[in-house]
């Protein structure tokens, strides 16, 4: 299989009036209109009612009962930086009010995701009263009816897998489930990461005064790392969370110092959450135990997160490399497979288990196959799925129920655990399943191109224009930005495997210097962009980066292509620039 063709693809959509020309343009392509986009700018009156999720008021009740018993109060979260920080969230909120509180996060390795009997068993030995989830419990069904004797279970989650056929899901009998995809849920906004719905949990007990006031202000900081981490899309509720959140990150001692190492500036933006700070407290339970990173989120003194932090640094390194050494050979295998193979069903097990996601992630994104990944662990084969052509990742699963231990998540990702002598028999069948789902549809790779601009227009000023649009991240993608017939005037590849690129530019009246990071499919293919004087078109991101008082664009290459295809998805290309609108 080679990787999937490129395609750029611009809006013919109208600018809107009365913004930037090229903020009205960005907004025009995706589907703003003129009412819509001024209240996507506003973000006003942006955070709902937290009564108004499920049984909110019952969990109020239940945390309440058990801190004027004076109870133990256990948060149980997850190995990924969305669990981690809402277990962090609460942990310290309640901490404050003069609870005894203990955090639980499971091992990645040992225990796997969710609620786990022997885990529930543990903290009641521990004197545990009550136990609070966070990002996980809603499906453990058997695991809390089976709890032990006497313990409150409140359920905090945002996940909601169907049962297989598509029947209603069956829900955890706990004295609280907190969840806004529940069905017959009435809350205005279902996309909350985990770490949100704990946020709107802290809001609750401090409109109740079971939390001291300011809580929610101080929580907004872990609500948005996880809300970004977590990959939720950046609109509605999450973006106002995001957006007052991101400035207080830094706040917390352990996340200064864990920007610090990731070389971060405060206050960080999205993009510095989801590709530096997110990855290093994920690092953690993928490579090791995720209890260090639940460890830098609750300290308060510098010199342990530093200590903490440089941890979590070592960790993401060593994930990085596990992954390169995946990916490579992963690589090797899809070579072997046919450019017409409905799906990518890949399994070894020399491939860590904390890492198969990431490999399958890469894989979808470069083949557009949907991509199954598996550790195929003798005692049980563990691995992770990733969506792509719109396939529905779980409803593929479905189709390969009969050879499968356990699965679930959602349209876009899952998890699956299975016996590795069924292995060969899996991939049969899920790829059987993908096929049924995505019948003739063509592997592209779409660039959707907001804007074409000339070099001119590449300013600190066109920059700040781009602010407005922030926060950015998944469901609101940093504007992807056009520079086409440009001229080569240099191109080298650099890093230790000349897995990152630089390329210089002249367009118009104007010159783009861009890099990209760890591409090294792009490396490959900058023979094609030489020799110096190449006509070529160029899409990229742009953001601001200030160095000692000096203040310079930095644009983040996407893509590169030969200047001979200057159409866009088949149409000549029009230009906006902050020039042409005088």
């Amino acid at each position: 299989m080679q990787p999937a063709p490129r395609r750029w693809r611009l809006s013919d959509a109208e600018a809107l009036t009365g913004l930037h020309p090229v903020v009205g343009q960005v907004l025009a392509a995706r589907g703003f209109d003129q009412d819509t986009a001024a209240a996507f700018l506003d973000m006003s009156g942006g955070y709902h009612d937290p009564f108004g999720l499920p049984a909110m008021e019952a969990a109020v009740v239940a945390i309440q009962t058990t801190m004027d018993e004076r109870g133990t109060i256990a948060i149980y979260g997850d190995y990924d930086a969305d669990g981690v920080t809402a277990c962090a969230m609460l942990t310290r909120c309640l901490r404050a009010a003069g609870a005894t509180v203990i955090p639980y996060i499971p091992n990645r390795m040992t225990e796997g995701y969710g609620l786990h009997a022997a885990a529930l068993a543990e903290l009641a030995a521990r004197g545990a009263r009550c136990v609070i989830t966070v990002d996980c419990g809603t499906s453990s069904v058997e695991v809390a009816r089976g709890r032990p004797a006497d313990m409150r279970l409140v359920v905090t989650d945002h996940h909601l897998a169907l049962a297989p056929g598509g029947s209603p899901p069956q829900l955890a009998p706990a004295d609280a489930l907190v969840n806004p995809k529940l069905p017959g849920s009435t809350y205005p906004f279902d996309g909350l990461a985990g770490a949100g719905v704990a946020y709107k949990l802290v809001e609750a007990l401090e409109s109740r005064g079971v939390v001291p006031g300011g809580s929610a202000s101080a929580s907004l900081g872990l609500a948005a790392l996880g809300t970004i981490a977590d990959m939720m899309p950046l609109r509605g509720e999450n973006r106002v969370i995001v957006r007052d959140g991101l400035p207080h990150i830094a706040d917390l001692p352990g996340l200064r110092a864990l920007c610090e190492v990731a070389g971060v500036d405060p206050p960080p933006r999205g993009t510095d959450i989801a590709f530096a700070v997110g990855p290093r407290i994920n690092a953690a339970g993928r490579m090791e135990d995720a209890r260090l990173a639940l460890e830098l989120c609750l300290s308060d003194d510098p010199d342990e997160s530093m200590r903490l932090a440089a941890d979590l640094d070592t960790q993401n390194r060593l994930r990085q490399q596990a992954v390169a050494v995946a990916l490579a050979q992963a690589e090797e295998q899809v070579a072997a497979i046919d450019d017409d193979a409905a799906a990518i069903v890949l399994g070894d097990p020399g491939w860590p288990m904390g890492i198969v996601g990431l490999v399958a992630g890469r894989l979808a994104e470069r083949y557009a196959r949907p991509t199954f990944i598996a550790c195929l662990d003798p005692a049980e084969a563990k691995g992770s799925a990733r969506s792509a052509g719109g396939v529905h990742i779980v409803k593929a699963l479905d189709g390969a129920a009969t050879s499968l231990l356990r699965y679930g998540g959602h349209a876009a990702a899952a998890g699956f655990s299975l016996e590795a002598s069924r292995f060969d028999e899996f991939r049969e069948l899920v790829t059987a399943s993908v096929a049924e789902q995505n019948a003739g549809v063509e592997r592209r790779r779409d660039f959707a191109i907001d804007c074409e601009i000339s070099g001119i227009d590449v300013t600190p000023e066109l920059c700040r224009a781009l602010d407005q649009l922030e926060p950015s991240g998944q469901g609101n993608p940093a504007p992807l930005l056009a520079v086409c017939g440009a001229r080569v005037l240099a191109a080298s590849a650099f890093g230790a495997e000349r897995q990152h690129i630089r390329v210089t530019l002249a367009t118009g009246e104007g010159i783009v210097e861009a890099t990209a990071f760890n591409k090294p499919a792009l490396a490959e293919r900058l023979a094609d962009y030489l020799p110096r004087g190449r006509i070529v078109d160029a899409c990229f991101g742009l953001e601001l980066d200030s160095f000692q008082g000096f203040v310079r664009v930095r644009a983040r290459l996407r893509d590169l292509r030969p200047a001979h295809e200057t159409t866009l998805a088949g149409r000549p290309v029009a230009a906006v620039t902050a020039a042409s609108a005088g």
